[in-house]
């Protein structure tokens, strides 16, 4: 395989873990269990009613985002004037369901934003990208999410100089599952789908997209996310490192 298209939260970087560890932790301090779930529960419904959902769900851009995003890139002004009432919000709602102290809503949501700022890679990525530099392969970032937040994580991780090319959904307008984003890749370096291997944890997104572009698919199984029998991938993984087989084919 000549092209390898990556994604980054939950393949690459560690993100869900992270922020159920930091939740849990705000949570005990102000004496409360179950806060990370409750947040997550309340943060999606309340987000749903935002006027720029649609976008947010066309490019990839989560709810938990929403709680810790700068939203600094030009054009999201309006974003970021919204993001600090729906953060208080969320937090105080979801502390009041769990009995704990809904005054210390917007102490927490602030605690989140700057506590949540953490890019610790899966232990095998250094390796697993270190041999398909090896081979010669091309390494194309493609990730959803607005922009300012996730070359954030790229460079948070010590990863913003590996790529070849990085497609951020919220830059080009596109997010994966759209077959779009994927060709781009592909018309990028002049190679056919058959040439190409797409690598990511989430069915919904990574594989059905790879799959609709005709592009072989590989699912990371990181634990939280359930198998897709919609969208079979052609291998299933749980360390980056089983997927380099791929690399003699």
């Amino acid at each position: 395989m000549r092209l390898w298209l990556l994604d980054l939260d939950d393949t690459l970087l560690v993100d869900h873990r992270v922020s159920a560890e930091v939740l849990s932790h705000l949570g005990r301090k102000v004496g409360v269990e179950g806060l990370f779930p409750a947040v997550k529960r309340k943060a999606e419904a309340v987000f749903r009613e935002a006027p720029f959902y649609p976008w947010a769900e066309r490019i990839g851009h989560s709810a938990l985002e929403a709680l810790w995003a700068r939203y600094s890139t030009p054009g999201l002004e309006a974003l970021a004037e919204w993001a600090w009432p729906f953060r208080e919000r969320v937090f105080r709602e979801s502390l009041l369901e769990l009995g704990g102290p809904g005054e210390r809503a917007r102490e927490l949501a602030e605690a989140f934003f700057w506590e949540r700022r953490r890019y610790p890679l899966f232990p095998e990525v250094p390796e697993f990208l270190e041999a398909l530099r090896a081979k010669g392969a091309r390494l194309v970032l493609l990730t959803n999410g607005v922009p300012d937040l996730q070359r954030e994580k790229l460079f948070g991780t010590g990863l913003g100089e590996v790529f070849d090319l990085t497609l951020v959904s919220g830059e080009v307008g596109l997010g994966k599952p759209d077959p779009r984003l994927f060709r781009m890749a592909l018309c990028a370096f002049g190679v056919g789908p058959e040439e190409a291997v797409m690598v990511g944890d989430n069915p919904e997104r990574d594989i059905k997209g790879a799959l609709s572009a005709g592009i072989r698919a590989v699912w990371v199984d990181r634990g939280h996310r359930p198998k897709d029998p919609w969208y079979p991938a052609h291998l299933e993984v749980q360390d980056l490192r089983e997927a380099l087989a791929l690399l003699e084919t």
